[in-house]
């Protein structure tokens, strides 16, 4: 599809995006910024939907195809990595729908980075300027580093997972000292992060693009083991960057052009939102652009083209394949 369709297509669906998802006859429904789960028997069906969130606030408009691509994004990843970890994915019965094994989260989000940029720089230059270690995370950064800049080694940067208000900065042995995980399951955490960061990036540079930082979620299946869940590379869960214009914008200091929400954040930023009060609405250029990004991605991160879908995501559309599938 070319770029003046897609942006037409992208448009028309402003007024329909999914933000509220109302499915009959699959249990208990719990509500996520992004997704939505049902729990089913022993199956968890997570249904992504059009919301972006930023700052840990949900935006008051969604995005077009943002589910379905962040899905189908998902799905990718889940059968590329799935020689490195287990994951909970059992079938897609619908573009915006992942049904899931059930399985033990685990109370934490693992970000890795491979280059100094967003809220990590945002914390090291506060640390910076106010003559405190510069340590995020249990990690200790070295002095001098610029926006942007390359790590000499990815790092291992938690978070707690915040049920309310926002994630919490905190290292991965503290995580052990608190009973969040044993020792030897962050010990598997982390060996697997990197595996999973390196094989991403690996992948994506086939294509001309740097995954620059991600987040990955895990738990326990019903038998104890360790495996991937939630979402992987994703353009809401990553950063992403080009390749050919990473050199010359790091250089010259500006902001590098990224295929993640990042640009959203960004407007918002501009408009006086951080996470605090009246969040404002997203204008149609924002929206439309913010589409272009999730779709964008999804091409350079798997190598094949978006295709929309031909019926727009709708709770009957998903209603319909879901019963389908379990009839």
């Amino acid at each position: 599809m070319d770029k003046e369709k897609l942006i037409s297509t992208i448009k028309k669906q402003i007024p329909n995006t999914l933000l509220n998802i109302n499915l009959e006859g699959y249990g208990q429904k719990k509500s996520g910024k992004v997704r939505e789960l049902y729990f089913h028997d022993d199956k968890v069906i997570l249904v992504t939907s059009d919301r972006i969130s930023a700052f840990d606030v949900i935006l008051n408009q969604g995005i077009p195809y943002k589910g379905q691509a962040l899905n189908q994004t998902s799905e990718f990843w889940f059968n590329e990595t799935k020689k490195i970890i287990k994951n909970h994915i059992v079938a897609i019965p619908d573009p915006n729908v992942m049904v899931v094994q059930s399985c033990t989260p685990l109370a934490l989000e693992v970000v890795i980075r491979g280059y100094i940029t967003g809220s990590a720089w945002r914390r090291y230059k506060y640390l910076n300027e106010n003559n405190e270690p510069l340590v995020i995370s249990g990690v200790e950064f070295p002095k001098n580093l610029r926006k942007n800049e390359k790590l000499s080694e990815p790092v291992f940067t938690p978070t707690t997972k915040a049920t309310e208000g926002h994630d919490e900065e905190i290292a991965a042995k503290e995580l052990v000292s608190r009973g969040i995980v044993s020792q030897e399951i962050m010990d598997k955490i982390v060996e697997t992060a990197f595996k999973l960061y390196k094989e991403g990036n690996r992948i994506v540079s086939k294509q001309g693009g740097i995954l620059v930082d991600t987040k990955y979620e895990f738990g326990l299946n019903p038998e104890g083991e360790l495996v991937l869940i939630d979402e992987v590379h994703t353009a809401d869960s990553s950063r992403y960057w080009m390749q050919d214009k990473y050199q010359e914008l790091f250089e010259k200091g500006e902001n590098q052009k990224g295929l993640d929400k990042e640009y959203v954040r960004n407007w918002l930023r501009e408009n006086g939102f951080t996470g605090e009060g009246n969040v404002p609405d997203l204008s149609e250029n924002v929206i439309t652009n913010a589409s272009l990004n999730v779709i964008n991605s999804y091409a350079l991160i798997t190598g094949q083209e978006f295709k929309p879908a031909e019926e727009y995501s709708s709770n009957e559309r998903m209603q319909k394949n879901l019963n389908s599938y379990f009839k």
